[in-house]
């Protein structure tokens, strides 16, 4: 895949026992969302199916990034597992509350907060 003109940041990091955390960083939108795919997948081949995606270093999120979402937790719950948000930014805050993105995944202050519920 073409990464010129990608703009985010995906880091993978575990998080105990079947559950992965994706730290998605800078502008999540068409171009970056193969980045973000990428990542869940690599978790899933390692049957991980529990997801905490972390927004704290998201700065802005258009509608790719949103279905992006919808996908890993159909994904997820395929799977038997979940995916949760945790500690977007202002700017990201508003495009999740306009679409009603927490009302279909749950959304949570910090990343804490969400590997805890």
């Amino acid at each position: 895949m073409d990464q010129s003109g990608v703009r985010v940041r995906v880091e993978v990091r575990p998080a105990g026992v079947g559950v992965g955390v994706v730290a998605i960083g800078g502008e999540l939108d068409h171009d970056g969302v193969g980045l973000l795919e990428e990542a869940v997948g690599s978790l899933r081949e390692q049957d991980v199916h529990r997801l905490l995606l972390d927004l704290s270093e998201l700065t802005f999120m258009d509608s790719s990034g949103v279905n992006a979402f919808l996908r890993a937790q159909r994904g997820s719950r395929a799977g038997g597992g979940w995916v949760r948000l945790a500690n977007p930014q202002p700017s990201v805050l508003r495009v999740i509350e306009l679409v009603g993105l927490g009302e279909a995944i749950p959304l949570y202050p910090t990343v804490g907060d969400a590997l805890a519920a």
